[in-house]
This record gives C-alpha cells, structure tokens and sequence, in this order.
C-alpha cells in the first residue's frame, strides 16, 4: 500500500517557492520596465527643457472637476508628470494609478491622461467616450444620458456624448466640432472639456514615444475646437 505523502512532502515545499521564485521575477522584471519608461520620459523633459514630476503638480484648477482625474478605487496616486508648452497651449501629461477591489478580488489600473489648457477659451462642460452598442443600449433603457444629433448619424453613433447642459453642448458641437472628433477618433480615448481645458486620458501606462502620439492627437482636437472670441465669428461659420 501507497504511503500517504504528508504535507512536509519535499516536493510540495519546491512547488510552492518555484510559484513565489516566479512571481518575484516577474515583479522584477516589471519595475525595470517601468523604470526604464519613467526614465526615458524624465531623459526627454530634461533634453526638451520640459518639467519632469515624480507626483502631479502642473495640473490646471479647473480640471479638478474632470470625471477623468477623479479618485476611483482606492490608493489614488498621480504621479509621473510631463508639462510644459507649445505655442499658446500648456499641457501636462500623467498618471492616475487606483486600486480596485481586495484580497483575491484586488487589482490595479493605471490610465494616462493629457490635461491641455488654452487662454481666452470658454467651452462648456462635456465628456465624450466610444459608444458600446450594446452595453449603451441597455443603459438607454434606463435613463442613461447620451446627447445624439439626428442630422449626424456618424457622430451619434460612434460616441456617447455627455454633460450638464444639454442646450450648451448642442450649440457647441456644431458640425464642425463633431467632424474634429469622427476625423481624429482614436479608439479607448474618454475626452472631457470645460472652460479652457481640454484632456484625454487611455488605459495603461505609456512610454514617451506614445505620450507624444496621445498628445499629438489631444492638440489636433483642441486646435480645431478651441474657439475664442477672436475666432468665434469664423469658427460658427
């Protein structure tokens, strides 16, 4: 008859280290990634007389509302900070790291966000995402806000389109505004503006290479949509 193998079998003590020898290479490995990322950011803002920021600290006030830039989750953190300008634009360019859930159920996210700020600019508050037809669809049954355009079926049905005043933000995404948005869409981007202030945030961490695109891509938007009162006349047009 078999012997029963016990608890202290040795084999069982090599099993249970190789799963802790594997998970501590693996967490080793990752923060040599994230310190070689977070080292090529902080190596381009010192090369491009940019600010370079462990923690968050250039963020414009009134972006402080933005559902973007909220605390979600626990153990909120923003940190690895970009800023500076281009022509009349000021940007910044961070991190929001949050956890969710605890003990088996934790998990943590990381999105980028890229906060740009323009003087003389007066936009209403709006938050404009993908639409998903399907999960959007239920939440219609429900009351859920999407603000939609009968005469512009490619807009309405490629975002959901939110905000406090829904009167406002129909003047304000005129045709013009909502071809900026279909032309320059980039899937998994959440934008949201108000007043000066325009950002857009992307699951995940980015490199510096990518934190250029998403940039890139928030300054082709802002540009387009940025409307003042010295242009307001031929913007409206």
């Amino acid at each position: 008859m078999l012997a029963r193998r016990g608890s202290n079998d040795p084999m069982s003590f090599v099993f249970v280290f190789g799963i802790f020898g594997v998970l501590i290479l693996v967490a080793i490995v990752q923060y040599m990634i994230d310190e070689k990322r977070r080292k090529g950011i902080q190596e381009y803002c010192s090369r491009h007389g940019l600010m370079f920021h462990e923690n968050a600290e250039s963020v414009p006030t009134v972006s402080y509302s933005f559902s973007l830039l909220a605390e979600k989750g626990h153990t909120n953190k923003w940190i690895t900070e970009m800023a500076g300008q281009r022509g009349d634009f000021t940007f910044s360019i961070f991190e929001h790291y949050y956890v969710s859930g605890h003990g088996k159920h934790r998990h943590t996210h990381t999105d980028t966000i890229c906060v740009v700020t323009k003087p003389g600019v007066d936009m209403p508050q709006f938050f404009v995402r993908d639409e998903n037809m399907i999960l959007d669809s239920l939440g219609k049954l429900f009351g859920g806000q999407d603000i939609n355009f009968n005469e512009d079926p490619t807009f309405s049905g490629a975002f959901v389109l939110q905000g406090m005043s829904e009167a406002s933000i129909r003047e304000f995404f005129n045709r013009k505004v909502r071809a900026t948005f279909v032309n320059n869409r980039t899937k998994g981007y959440k934008y949201e503006g108000y007043q000066n202030c325009f950002a857009a945030s992307v699951s995940g961490k980015l490199n510096i290479d990518q934190r250029l695109v998403l940039l890139s891509n928030v300054m082709k938007i802002f540009r387009e949509i940025a409307v003042t009162k010295n242009n307001e006349d031929e913007y409206l047009s």
